[in-house]
């Protein structure tokens, strides 16, 4: 994901009580391998990396 708000960095931050936002990093920092933020010209861009899992073979399951 990108935007043109550099200024503001991405940051996992403490999970508040019956909070309605804020979980969208937590998730990406749980379940992903890493992420990160890499700044342009304008802006910055927010990045992750995924691990593909491996299947079991059908019939083991």
């Amino acid at each position: 994901m990108s935007d043109a708000r550099r200024d503001r960095r991405p940051a996992v931050r403490p999970h508040a009580h019956q909070a309605e936002s804020g979980y969208g990093l937590r998730i990406v920092d749980a379940v992903a391998a890493d992420w990160g933020v890499t700044d342009r010209i304008v802006g910055k861009t927010v990045w992750a990396e995924l691990s593909r899992r491996r299947c079991p073979p059908a019939g083991l399951m």
